[in-house]
């Protein structure tokens, strides 16, 4: 069942933690990712394993690599963070094709909530059942847009609001209109219990400026996304300082702080890094 829309950069991420598991020294190994990759039936030619000689990619190829770099670091910080937090209910917002729910050892208990469009979240499940694979947790798919009331759809599925909730934003904000962003950050405050922690990929910052307009036209062009959906990206909150000031213990991590946790330079020959044009992560404990 071929992958559209939001479910095409799905496939993207699940092709970089392909590329993240074949490389000899793997942040994460998942051995899912190709076959979902495969399954998509995605045009785009990734690549799905890393290669012997970075001299001998094409320019293209390079600039994947890349990306994959990023990604398979992205995934290893959510990883971490997850497993230092323990929390035995976790809810992954606009999740794609991720795998945690079958690769990652969880503590006895947990329920896991993947939350995307019915779409995305049927393909997964009809895929990981075709190859075999089982779930290592209680796992609790739901179909929902984060951009609709989805809170009760995920209350209806079993999440206690009153109980810690370990909430996971990865690669989703930045394809979010900034009033839906500030929405969703309302709606995870009011569902979370004492204890809840947080995880969210920030959306780089753009200010609506004529000189922002005047790239977001150009953009809009070469691409067909309409104007005013890029606008409306723009100016978007600021994650740490709306769970601050709702009494949530805050944390930043930029990209450059990964890059010298887990020794991986963001650029593929090592010689440079790309960490400032990234919006990094907020990590935040609710007291």
């Amino acid at each position: 069942m071929p992958v559209n829309g939001v479910g095409v950069t799905a496939v993207a991420v699940a092709a970089a933690r392909a590329l993240e598991s074949g490389r000899p020294d793997p942040l994460v190994v998942d051995p899912w990712a190709s076959a979902l990759v495969r399954a998509s039936e995605a045009a785009v030619p990734f690549p799905e394993r890393w290669p012997d000689d970075l001299d001998d990619v094409p320019e293209v190829d390079r600039s994947m690599l890349l990306g994959a770099t990023y990604i398979g670091m992205r995934t290893r910080f959510i990883d971490d963070e997850l497993r230092a937090g323990g929390l035995r209910q976790v809810a992954i917002l606009g999740s794609g094709l991720d795998t945690r729910s079958w690769r990652l050892e969880w503590p006895a208990g947990t329920r896991v909530f993947e939350l995307d469009s019915p779409e995305v979240v049927g393909f997964l499940t009809r895929t990981m059942d075709a190859v075999g694979a089982a779930p290592t947790v209680d796992r609790r798919v739901v179909g929902a847009d984060v951009t609709a009331p989805w809170a009760s759809a995920i209350v209806r599925s079993g999440l206690g609001p009153a109980e810690p909730t370990h909430w996971v934003l990865e690669g989703l904000l930045p394809y979010l209109a900034a009033h839906d962003q500030a929405a969703l950050l309302d709606d995870i405050i009011d569902l979370s219990g004492p204890g809840s922690r947080a995880v969210i990929e920030r959306a780089p910052a753009l200010t609506d400026t004529p000189e922002t307009r005047e790239r977001l036209q150009d953009f809009a062009r070469a691409t067909g996304i309409p104007f005013h959906d890029l606008l409306a990206r723009t100016d978007p909150p600021d994650p740490a300082a709306v769970l601050a000031a709702a009494g949530w213990s805050v944390a930043e991590v930029s990209v450059a702080d990964l890059e010298r946790r887990y020794d991986r330079p963001l650029a593929v020959d090592r010689s440079e890094s790309a960490a400032d044009q990234r919006g990094g992560f907020v990590t935040a404990v609710r007291r």
